[in-house]
């Protein structure tokens, strides 16, 4: 049965009202979707599902440093977005503190997320 002139004016306001407050008014033929989608999105919202591994780490450390490098060092934690790196020889460490360190952290944020790594410490052992 068609819509009425005065019934679909009335619709119209309502509409007009709605959107000028801001309200949107709710759907009612919204498909049905999987509690799994849905869940899933509302952890990746949270940050839930960002979690870091430890092989996550590794393989981006021996992709972010030069195969010298990355061979006398080894990622060993990450503590409240900090990277500890293990270091074998003082020299390596130098190089790592005074010349690569800026680029390193650069680094590994554009892959982790500035929020997940906020500084990488190097020691030796």
């Amino acid at each position: 049965m068609p819509e009425t002139q005065k019934a679909k004016l009335q619709r119209l306001r309502r509409q007009l009202l709605a959107e000028w407050r801001g309200i949107i008014p709710p759907r009612k033929d919204w498909p049905a979707r999987e509690l799994g989608d849905e869940v899933g999105k509302a952890l990746e919202k949270l940050g839930a599902s960002s979690t870091i591994t430890e092989e996550d780490i590794l393989l981006a450390w021996s992709d972010v440093v030069p195969p010298v490098i990355a061979g006398n060092t080894r990622p060993s934690g990450l503590r409240e977005g900090v990277l500890e790196v293990s270091v074998l020889q003082p020299a390596i460490l130098y190089t790592l503190e005074r010349q690569m360190k800026r680029d390193v952290v650069r680094l590994l944020q554009s892959r982790f997320g500035r929020k997940n790594i906020r500084d990488v410490r190097f020691r030796i052992g």
